[in-house]
């Protein structure tokens, strides 16, 4: 048994060996001309792979483009339409400043013309005042005294001028304090100035002209005598009198 299972297996194993020398052969027996087509087919081939591999490329590319593309163009889009809404948003607030400014402008002229058109009827109440006075000194009888018709001119002006004060702070002109007070350069004008020992500082002691302010703003300055202190002049003028003797030592050496 044993010898007819190796003799069956050395006839496999000569049948197997046999079978690959004739491929051998077979494939020895190809020409030239049947090699170098089978290698231009695998060079087709894989030229072919090539193209298709080139051609999936440029489709990929060619899609990543057109993504990148159309966000950059809906991108701008919408910067487009965010800048016209800027733009109009700019123009309608420039129309708007621009009517607010001409209200401002109006409002301020209707304003001025209200307050000159009162302050303007207060005056002329006054010129009728004034005219009065001036009638009923006029209106005296002939048999009447010359000081009856001053007392009466008088008591009429004093009676305007204390109106006229009236009309001028009802508009915020006030008079500005100038007598016993310190002399204030910025409201006071000095037209005159004397030396006293009863003074301890730069008084205003007369006031010859009254002066007139709106708050803070000087509508004329008050014009004033003022009388300064005289320890401070003697003192001023001592040391100017130490600086020339000083001055007049130095020449002299």
């Amino acid at each position: 048994m044993m010898d007819k299972h190796k003799e069956h297996n050395k006839a496999k194993d000569k049948d197997t060996h046999e079978r690959k020398d004739a491929g051998s052969k077979r494939n020895l027996d190809l020409s030239d001309a049947d090699l170098e087509k089978k290698i231009e087919n695998e060079k087709a081939s894989e030229e072919r792979r090539r193209e298709e591999r080139r051609k999936a490329f440029r489709r990929e590319s060619d899609r990543v483009c057109d993504e990148k593309k159309n966000a950059v163009l809906k991108e701008n889009q919408q910067l487009k339409e965010e800048m016209e809404t800027l733009k109009d948003t700019m123009l309608r607030r420039q129309a708007d400043f621009e009517n607010y400014k001409k209200r401002i402008v109006k409002q301020q002229f209707e304003t001025r013309k209200m307050a000159f058109r009162d302050f303007a009827h207060d005056i002329i109440q006054i010129n009728d005042d004034l005219h009065r006075a001036i009638e009923a000194s006029e209106s005296i009888p002939k048999n009447g005294s010359i000081d009856d018709a001053h007392t009466s001119l008088v008591e009429g002006v004093s009676m305007i001028s204390k109106r006229i004060e009236e009309t001028m702070k009802k508009y915020g002109v006030v008079e500005i304090d100038a007598l016993d007070q310190e002399f204030d350069p910025n409201f006071h004008e000095a037209v005159d100035t004397e030396i006293s020992d009863e003074v301890e500082y730069d008084t205003v002691t007369k006031v010859y002209q009254k002066g007139f302010r709106i708050e803070d703003l000087v509508v004329r300055s008050a014009k004033v005598k003022v009388t300064k202190p005289k320890r401070e002049v003697a003192s001023a003028e001592s040391a100017t009198g130490d600086d020339e003797d000083a001055g007049g030592g130095g020449s002299v050496h």
